[in-house]
């Protein structure tokens, strides 16, 4: 300890203990200021101070007493800053500032994309900024993010007020359903915006948020799946999610995880380009088959948890492991990434962990779970219930002891009674 303090040359450092320990005088962290702004009556600053979920993609493996603290302490964070957001913006509302209240509203609605209650308040906001149009395209995107990730609808008070402006703006049909039309691009089509270098052949799917499309590249001759953010979300919190996808998947590198081509923007539509792996979904196969071999469901569980460990070996949480996100092709998988590097809480229910579910903190144990409850599918034809203990050698007799028991420890509903990784699963269930 005096040979660190001595060679940094600066008197950061406190000595005369047993433990190393920052000078306060020198060096502060930003958490601490970030609560004194709070417990002083200062919201906004403390807003200011606020950057995201503490200590967000640090991770120490084989320390559950400092992952559980870290976890404490991220959702303690984050519910102080919401609070002094949620001041802020009635502060501003009070005064008269509508803009400015929308403007907190929207960082909350950052926060926490499914939250009914942020999604109301930024939109009364944008109303009372007289910003009806971006109150109704931002009920839009709710209602997609909450029918894509958690198959539900939005709160009655969403849908009251959208009902309420359809009224005033002269709408008919009062049960209209929020969601864009199929094929609705604002007047614009996407093939024609393309640069010269891709050819449009047909749609293979459409998400509440983005399209998939058969394409040619011109440039290499070749079939490439193209990926395209329906374009009346690109100036909302569907486009930060959509670019951090991009920005995630451009930093791995992995035989298991489909690689980026290219990505960009075109006329105002963001889109992405992956090999076209011409397999199918693990979806579309458990449709026609609803069971796989064991051998076939081991490994490509095990394929998938390499995948994974990459992923998280570069601070990148997949949270949303389901089959529909899972490519098959003979012998192999590739990975459908739809990675989130920050916290947004994403997901499927039947395949979400308990702590995903009760919208904590996440760390790679919780892609295990949703690893294990793929591969109980593609062994049993459906996913595990959470509420019943599971049965999978009374349904598939020819599974082995060692698989049923690593399927019930990577389901545990404590992430401290997982497995640390989701290679460690796969090593487990192929031994």
């Amino acid at each position: 300890m005096y040979t660190l303090r001595h060679n940094l040359a600066a008197d950061d450092l406190f000595l005369g203990s047993s433990e190393l320990r920052v000078n306060p005088g020198v060096l502060r962290a930003d958490t601490e200021d970030f609560e004194e702004a709070l417990d002083r009556g200062d919201p906004e600053r403390a807003a200011a101070l606020y950057a995201g979920p503490f200590l967000d993609g640090f991770y120490l493996s084989d320390a559950p007493e400092f992952e559980h603290w870290v976890e404490a302490e991220r959702t303690r964070l984050a519910a102080r800053a919401e609070r002094a957001l949620e001041t802020l913006a009635a502060a501003a509302t009070a005064r008269g500032d509508h803009r400015a209240a929308a403007e907190r509203w929207r960082r909350l609605t950052v926060l926490d994309p499914l939250s009914s209650r942020f999604a109301l308040g930024l939109m009364e906001g944008l109303v009372a900024a007289g910003d009806r149009a971006g109150a109704l395209r931002h009920a839009r995107v709710h209602e997609q993010l909450l029918a894509q990730e958690m198959g539900t609808s939005p709160d009655a008070q969403v849908l009251a007020l959208v009902q309420k402006l359809r009224a005033e703006a002269g709408a008919t049909g009062s049960g209209e359903r929020l969601a864009v039309r199929r094929g609705a691009t604002g007047g614009r089509p996407f093939a024609t915006a393309l640069p010269d270098r891709y050819t449009i052949e047909r749609e293979l799917g459409r998400g509440g948020t983005t399209s998939v499309y058969l394409a040619r590249d011109r440039k290499h001759d070749r079939a490439v799946a193209l990926k395209v953010l329906h374009p009346e979300l690109s100036s909302v919190v569907a486009a930060e999610r959509f670019l951090r996808q991009i920005r995630v998947l451009a930093r791995l590198r992995h035989p298991h995880i489909l690689p980026l081509y290219d990505a960009g923007e075109a006329d105002g539509f963001l889109f992405l380009v992956t090999p076209y792996i011409a397999g199918g979904s693990l979806r579309a196969r458990l449709a026609r088959d609803r069971r796989l071999s064991v051998a076939e469901a081991v490994g490509l569980a095990r394929e998938v948890g390499e995948a994974l460990d990459h992923a998280h070996a570069h601070n990148a949480l997949h949270r949303n492991i389901k089959p529909e996100h899972i490519i098959v092709r003979a012998l192999e998988v590739a990975h459908e990434e739809e990675l989130t590097a920050e916290g947004l809480r994403v997901g499927t229910p039947r395949y979400m962990s308990p702590e995903q579910t009760a919208c904590l903190t996440l760390d790679g144990r919780s892609d295990v779970y949703s690893l294990a409850c793929v591969l109980y599918e593609m062994l049993t034809g459906a996913p595990p219930r959470a509420a019943e203990p599971l049965r999978l050698r009374s349904a598939r007799p020819e599974v082995s002891e060692a698989v049923e028991a690593a399927l019930a420890r990577a389901l545990a509903v404590a992430p401290a009674g997982r497995f640390e990784t989701a290679s460690a699963f796969g090593q487990a269930i192929t031994t």
